[in-house]
């Protein structure tokens, strides 16, 4: 505790220099403003003596001049001298006074036994003897005597509100911190004076609003911190924690918008600086569907340096990118992130994004690349087998049954993957129908040809006989012509270009497809560069 706050010093010498009859006491509060109705008009009258009043009235004039290792000499001296035959009237006064000094000196063990020694007098006026214990039990919790400051402030607190008086807001926010600094902290029992704390005071006070909002975090009451941290970030704009702490507490409530909301005018209001805050906030513009927003910020938070540009956060701004269907934006940032990638996994997303984009050729690199790296998590394997397969069929002509049968084998060590299974059959089958329908179509279209042929042969061998009958002998050139004819149309009718329709071993390394077992093994996925 600060001595600053505590206000011994001015009540002390008022309520003195009232006996000294200096001044008029006055108080800063109203419970210690005045006695109690009951106690108004009752007992002797309070004076000091005239010796006593002289030597007090020197050490006031010290204090007032925040001398107060003189006045401590000056208390000493008086106290040396006269101790025993003093009055308890003017013994109680001149502890009291000597309490406030050491108040002051910051020697809060003495003004504690000096304060005690005055009130046990029994010859202070009764709103006195109050302040008192209240100066006690704020001193039993500097020296971290908690227990007793706890019923210190209890009994203060007590007498207050018998004389129906408001109590000082700083007597319940020492009472509640006090039951936070017990051990183990009694964070219930504080509670209810930190309320009245914040309640209480007549302007908002940060130490109040902090301990209540405290008390709220460790009871897990959000339903109460909300509310209380929406009134905080009113009164200080300027504190990120709050800020933060306000988003956090409507996130565990489930209201992700107002957590959005909340950090995004923090944002603005340029208070969020770390990295993890920023990126709580980009992540939350991916979750409300606004990935454009989420990458932009991120892209510029990391050419401010703000955000460093390691794997992870390449990967996420890539992913926002993705999500904005900005692929070519994307793809650079995934090469970077993936330049010093010990696995596959970079490379798999990189082909992910290229195939997004159509880059079929480059997609099938970057997926060989991936599945040759391996160290991927099995899911992520059937997927780079069934992208590859279909990045290799996007790049097939109308008659490319080689890159048909390639893509085959990929969708084929697809099969081995669960995720991958179902797609991966339906794609072989619907690749090996094309295939088999381009067979069939090849080999009509080729006995369409030899039939045409064997109708020119006999035409041009017609001819022949016929001129050979009048006589005439056929000319080189139509000789050519039947010699071509022979040489074409007597070959065997051609069988379709490529291999067999079970589209097996084109790969060049592919997994068995034949095997029992599901391996995460990957052998090498090939390559078409």
């Amino acid at each position: 505790m600060n001595k600053k706050c505590w206000k011994f010093c001015n009540v002390s010498c008022a309520a003195i220099a009232a006996a000294l009859g200096l001044l008029t006491m006055a108080a800063p509060t109203s419970a210690m403003a005045q006695q109690c109705a009951v106690e108004n008009g009752r007992g002797p009258s309070k004076t000091l003596s005239p010796r006593v009043a002289t030597a007090l009235g020197n050490v006031f004039e010290l204090m007032t001049a925040e001398q107060y290792p003189e006045a401590l000499t000056a208390l000493n001296q008086l106290i040396a001298q006269r101790g025993d035959s003093m009055k308890p009237f003017d013994r109680g006064t001149t502890f009291e006074l000597r309490g406030s000094v050491k108040v002051n000196l910051e020697d809060y063990a003495g003004a504690l036994r000096d304060f005690q020694t005055a009130l046990d007098s029994g010859a202070l006026p009764a709103s006195r003897n109050n302040q008192l214990r209240y100066f006690i039990a704020q001193l039993h919790f500097q020296e971290e005597n908690f227990q007793q400051a706890i019923r210190g402030l209890n009994q203060w607190i007590q007498s207050a509100q018998a004389c129906g008086e408001t109590v000082d807001s700083n007597a319940y926010y020492l009472l509640a911190a006090a039951h936070t600094s017990t051990s183990p902290p009694n964070h219930r029992a504080a509670l209810g004076p930190a309320e009245q704390a914040v309640a209480n005071a007549p302007e908002p006070r940060k130490s109040y609003y902090d301990l209540l909002n405290l008390l709220y975090s460790e009871l897990g009451d959000n339903a109460k911190r909300a509310p209380l941290l929406e009134r905080m970030v009113n009164h200080w704009p300027a504190e990120k924690s709050y800020w933060t702490q306000l988003s956090g507490a409507y996130s565990v409530m489930n209201r992700d918008r107002e957590a959005f909301s909340v950090l995004e005018v923090a944002y603005r209001a340029g208070l969020l600086k770390t990295e993890a805050e920023l990126k709580t906030l980009v992540q939350y513009y991916s979750f409300f569907e606004n990935p454009y927003r989420g990458a932009k910020m991120l892209e510029r938070e990391m050419a401010a340096g703000n955000i460093n540009r390691t794997q992870d956060n390449l990967q996420l701004l890539s992913q926002l990118w993705s999500q904005a269907r900005e692929h070519k934006k994307s793809i650079p940032v995934l090469r970077e992130a993936a330049r010093n990638a010990p696995d596959g996994e970079l490379f798999y997303r990189l082909g992910q994004v290229l195939l997004a984009d159509e880059q079929y050729r480059e997609a099938q690199r970057e997926l060989e690349r991936a599945l040759n790296r391996g160290g991927m998590e099995r899911k992520d394997t059937g997927d780079a087998w069934l992208l590859l397969g279909t990045a290799r069929f996007s790049q097939a002509g109308p008659e490319d049954v080689e890159i048909w049968d390639r893509s085959i084998d990929a969708f084929v060590n697809a099969q081995r993957y669960e995720n991958a299974r179902a797609a991966a059959t339906n794609w072989i089958a619907y690749i090996r129908a094309v295939k088999d329908t381009y067979i069939a179509g090849k080999a009509i279209e080729e006995a369409q040809i030899r039939e045409r042929c064997l109708d020119d042969l006999v035409r041009v061998e017609t001819q022949r006989r016929i001129m050979e009958l009048r006589g005439a002998t056929p000319t080189a050139e139509q000789l050519a012509r039947e010699a071509e004819l022979n040489a074409l149309c007597g070959a065997p009718a051609a069988t379709a270009a490529g291999g067999g329709a079970d589209g097996g071993g084109a790969d060049g390394g592919g997994e068995d497809a034949d095997s029992d077992t599901d391996s995460d093994d990957e052998s090498d996925a090939g390559g078409d560069e």
